[in-house]
């Protein structure tokens, strides 16, 4: 390559002066070796002849000149003035597209074009040990190139659910000695647990090894059927930087890991092998997480298998200020109530679903504490929507406080005393509304989802004490798909029309918008009456929308006695529109 480039004339910078500028040009050019019409080349295209003069090892030395020359031109190109430290980290960045472990591209280097692109482009990615930290069982090949150019660096390494003792053991070996500094692993559960309970042999090292750098430890699902088992210790127990735990078909004890600095915290079952932990244990745990972030259960229960205080002691309180969100999926309400009785929580939005349960005073648990903390996260709720879903006996409670969401999913179990929901339906709404803080209250949803009974229990009175804990209400959605009216719209519209035998006040001063759909018991005449009587207290409608039967087929709305109802009501409208329902972070992915 020397000697090649021996053979050319220098190649400088032109300078700026304009006098210098042909001369400049001269040098830059290769005519002398690129002009076909000076070449002496014999039998040009002709058959095969002799090389006396070793003309081919001469075009060969062209070919490197030329390809350090390109070299030369790449390096004068705008991007090239980014210096390799700015350059790596942007090829960091782009690597980010492909770092999600349990895709199937995790591992594959699928990235590396990168390295095509140019010599620089190449010497830098091959330089920078970040870039080469995935490694996966399914590319073995791609794995060893990474191990050995990762240097130093923090490895990620996902043993894929295919791995086997025979097509993965070498690899696994090879990356024994580096668990060092390895930061995020990925361990298919069967092979922690086997049907006999035994760990694989594959993995029994990397679990005994020591981990100081490890941040995140996720057993992840390979099949659906299994048995749920309590995950020994690992790591030595010892595992100082663990950020990240998520487990499925098991659940942590005390012992298995390190939980001083643990953020977020995930735990699956199976639907027909809950895992059991002893609320205790589960309260222990917690304590333990002073700076949790996240807490997930799902297909999980809690049991109180021994009084959790002495008689007489004060309820354990643990508190988490760091903690913004939990999921309790399928578990006992009961037993939910007696955890967020002792967890003061007060920056957490809030996700469960529960199995509903009546109490021996005849009320209905459904997750909540009677008595709220100041700092309990459904304090200061603004919205609320009420869902009823009687086809399967469920009742959803969702919306939002001052600060974050929440979603609430009670479920009466199969073979529960407690009736079907049409029949508690409206006892369960006034428990509810007992329990929650609605005293900040400014939209109240009640909506029942296509069942074709009559609810019990709406009568005015009850809906007396629904309406007289929400002082602030200023919009009332009213949502049915039933073909009875159930004591949703008579019973809501004739308690907020009923003065205070104290005050003498209607409910909910404030209201200003109601909106209807589906409903088939009332006519425009009865909501102009309503409005009148409302606007004659003082407490006047702004908005009625409405979505009636009887205006389906209307071609021409003039025709209708909603000019007569406009003048009670300052808008009046038949497109209602939905409620916004809340937003909350993305859902887990197992």
């Amino acid at each position: 390559m020397a000697a090649a480039l021996a053979t050319l004339p220098p190649i400088v910078p032109a300078p700026a002066q304009s006098t210098n500028e042909q001369q400049s040009l001269a040098r830059l050019t290769l005519n002398h070796i690129l002009s076909p019409e000076l070449w002496d080349l014999p039998e040009w295209n002709g058959p095969h002849v002799e090389d006396p003069h070793n003309v081919a090892e001469k075009i060969e030395s062209i070919d490197t000149s030329v390809a350090l020359l390109k070299r030369y031109r790449n390096s004068l190109r705008p991007v090239h003035r980014l210096s390799p430290d700015i350059m790596a980290l942007v090829f960091i960045e782009m690597t980010t597209d492909y770092d999600s472990p349990l895709h199937g591209s995790f591992g594959s280097c699928s990235w590396s074009y990168i390295a095509h692109v140019c010599y620089r482009w190449r010497a830098i990615a091959l330089a920078c040990s970040t870039l080469w930290t995935q490694l996966s069982t399914r590319y073995s090949d791609a794995a060893l190139t990474c191990l050995e150019r990762s240097v130093d660096a923090p490895l990620s390494f996902v043993i894929d659910s295919r791995a086997s003792v025979d097509n993965a053991k070498d690899l696994v070996d090879r990356v024994l000695p580096h668990m060092h500094r390895m930061r995020q692993l990925y361990i298919p559960w069967t092979l922690l647990h086997d049907d006999a309970g035994n760990v694989s042999q594959l993995v029994s090292g990397l679990i005994d090894a020591s981990a100081p750098l490890l941040e995140v430890f996720h057993l992840y699902q390979v099949r659906n059927d299994g048995k749920c088992f309590a995950l020994p210790p690992i790591f030595g127990g010892q595992t100082p930087r663990l950020t990240h735990l998520k487990l499925v078909y098991s659940f942590p004890q005390m012992e298995s890991v390190s939980l001083s600095n643990l953020k977020e915290l995930y735990i699956k079952g199976r639907k027909r092998d809950l895992i059991t932990m002893e609320l205790a244990r589960l309260l222990d745990m917690l304590a333990s997480c002073p700076v949790l972030e996240v807490f997930v259960t799902l297909k999980a229960r809690f049991v109180i298998n021994e009084p959790l205080e002495e008689e007489g002691e004060t309820p354990r309180q643990i508190r988490l200020d760091n903690l913004r969100r939990i999921d309790i999926a399928r578990c006992s309400a009961g037993v939910v109530t007696d955890l967020l009785s002792r967890l003061i929580i007060p920056n957490c939005q809030l996700r469960m679903s529960v199995w509903l349960e009546r109490g021996s005073d005849f009320r209905f648990v459904f997750g909540v504490p009677l008595e709220l903390s100041d700092e309990h996260p459904l304090r200061d709720i603004r919205k609320l929507h009420v869902n009823y879903r009687s086809s399967i006996g469920a009742l959803t409670l969702e919306g939002n406080t001052g600060a974050h969401p929440f979603h609430l999913s009670a479920t009466i179990p199969n073979g529960s005393d407690i009736g079907d929901m049409p029949t508690v339906s409206g006892q369960l709404l006034l428990w509810v509304a007992k329990t929650l803080d609605l005293g900040l209250l400014e939209e109240f949803v009640i909506a029942e989802s296509q069942y074709y009974h009559p609810h019990i229990g709406f009568s005015r009175e009850v809906w007396l004490q629904v309406l007289s804990r929400m002082p602030l209400l200023r919009t009332l959605h009213i949502r049915l798909q039933s073909i009875t009216d159930s004591g949703f719209c008579r019973a809501i519209l004739s308690a907020l029309n009923t003065s205070d035998e104290i005050t003498g006040k209607l409910m909910c001063p404030l209201l200003e918008q109601i909106i209807l759909v589906d409903d088939k018991t009332w006519s425009s005449l009865q909501w102009w009456k309503f409005a009148q009587a409302r606007k004659a207290q003082g407490h006047g409608l702004k908005r009625l929308s409405l979505c009636l039967p009887h205006y389906e087929n209307v071609e021409d709305m003039a025709d209708t006695d909603l000019t007569e109802l406009r003048e009670v009501v300052e808008i009046v409208d038949l497109d209602p529109q939905e409620p916004q329902s809340p937003v909350f972070a993305s859902t887990v992915n197992w």
